[in-house]
């Protein structure tokens, strides 16, 4: 962090929280179809941009899975008459940051400056929008970063477990393909393929800009249309989405073979709502109560009374058209099947019963109080801003949160866990980890199933050329 946005930061820690207070917000749309959201914060002498390009991963072309990902990392290697260098410093030398990612739906570009650097700041990031390079050697260096990543990322026990749920769970829908890619797909990503991307892609009429910050909003606006006017719309840059995937209907259970571990990482679930979907904030209110926290009920259940886990959670992942809700935790291999079983105990006998008073009280004054705090700071704020435009979800929808909360009651924890978790009897289920010593166990109890390698994931998600 550098140092001016540091001590910004420590100021910020040491304002007390407004509970109820909610920022206002102002909204437009350019003629080219840019959507604007300005905020004014003005706690802090910072500005903060978030925008968000409505084409993610989902949008990789057939046998280009990763290019995404590649087109938002090179995005920022360069721009204008900058080199990757020289942006770097102009960046730098503004005491500010600059940066892309790619998404599953959606590609994001952040920026942040200090408010006296307001129209510079904007600037790099018109540049950056408008006219990315795409320098070649830049294509070239980010393209071995995330192939290198991708291999690497086979190492982590965890991180294969998620990929591997996913590519089990969602098959060849893009739900199921891990942004950065494959290792069969990245090598052979060209300049040409970036370049693609960006052009059909990156379009004012399918991209949502945040500006949050010690601004005035009428100047800011003014400011905005300045520097984006001249971005010229495609016609074919909304993206058309995937229809929802297909919903699990018998327990499928998946081994992933590491010979090398000495833990076994365990994910379940199945899908579930969008991030639209009216009972997502029940939703998350019950999830908390069963694993969103460290005194929920699977860590109550797995570690603390039984010592087989220092972790275990749930949480939905909730998309534009859906997305799933899953259970996540690790243990020693000889106890494999004792935490699978467990686990799978505890969030079945979650989703009939209804959750006790205590329990509900609680998770409740803890959303309640987390909520001011996860938007205290320009960057957060930004980013849940652009998540309402992104999703469509209530305008109102931060003023009204902490009233929509304290209103959840045990009747919609208890239908909503029975609607939307995962039935233990209807779930993918994936474990990764030693096969010799856990493969008998798991096939006394479950039966027949298929054992595969790390690497051969990416063949579950990709589909049939």
């Amino acid at each position: 962090m550098k140092p001016l946005l540091a001590a910004a930061v420590l100021l910020l820690a040491l304002r007390p929280a407004a509970a109820d207070e909610v920022p206002r917000v102002r909204r437009a749309t350019l003629d080219n179809g840019l959507r604007l959201v300005v905020s004014e914060y003005h706690e802090l002498p910072l500005v903060e941009f978030y925008v968000m390009v409505g084409a993610g991963a989902a949008q990789d072309p057939p046998g280009k899975a990763g290019l995404a990902a590649l087109t938002a990392d090179t995005l920022h290697r360069g721009a204008g008459s900058l080199s990757a260098e020289a942006l770097a410093r102009a960046v730098d030398s503004l005491g500010g940051r600059l940066g892309a990612a790619a998404g599953t739906e959606g590609s994001m570009v952040t920026g942040e400056f200090l408010a006296k650097d307001f129209g510079a700041g904007l600037d790099l990031l018109r540049q950056v929008l408008l006219d990315p390079t795409f320098a070649r050697d830049e294509v070239r260096r980010a393209r071995e970063e995330q192939a290198a990543g991708i291999v690497a990322a086979l190492d982590d026990p965890g991180a294969v477990a998620e990929k591997c749920f996913a590519a089990f769970l969602y098959g060849t829908h893009p739900y199921g393909r891990p942004v950065e890619g494959f290792r069969s797909t990245v090598p052979g990503l060209s300049r040409g393929d970036v370049r693609d991307f960006y052009e059909r892609w990156y379009r004012p009429n399918d991209t949502i800009l945040v500006l949050v910050g010690d601004v005035n909003t009428a100047d800011a606006l003014i400011r905005l249309r300045e520097a984006f006017a001249a971005w010229r719309p495609r016609a074919d840059a909304v993206a058309v989405r995937a229809s929802a995937p297909t919903q699990v209907t018998a327990r499928r259970v998946l081994l992933v073979d590491k010979p090398d571990s000495t833990q076994t990482q365990i994910r379940f679930g199945s899908i579930a709502i969008p991030r639209s979907h009216p009972d997502y904030l029940p939703a998350t209110v019950a999830n908390t109560i069963l694993g969103g926290g460290f005194t929920s009920q699977l860590i109550e259940e797995l570690r603390i009374k039984r010592s087989l886990t220092y972790s275990a959670w749930s949480g939905f992942v909730a998309r534009l058209q859906s997305g799933d809700f899953r259970v996540g935790t690790f243990t020693k291999s000889p106890t494999t099947m004792e935490t699978l079983q467990l686990a799978l105990e505890v969030e079945g006998k979650f989703r009939s019963t209804p959750p006790a008073t205590a329990a509900l009280d609680k998770a409740k004054k803890y959303l309640r109080g987390q909520f001011p705090l996860r938007l205290e700071s320009p960057d957060a704020l930004a980013a849940r801003l652009a998540e309402i435009e992104f999703y469509g979800l209530p305008q109102d929808d931060l003023a009204t949160y902490r009233s929509r909360v304290a209103e959840v009651t045990a009747g919609d924890v208890e239908r909503v866990a029975r609607e939307h978790m995962s039935d233990p009897e209807r779930v993918a289920v994936v474990v990764v980890g030693k096969a010799s010593e856990i493969r008998d166990p798991l096939a006394a109890r479950f039966g027949s199933f298929e054992t595969i390698a790390p690497e051969a994931c990416e063949k579950l998600s990709t589909p049939a050329r």
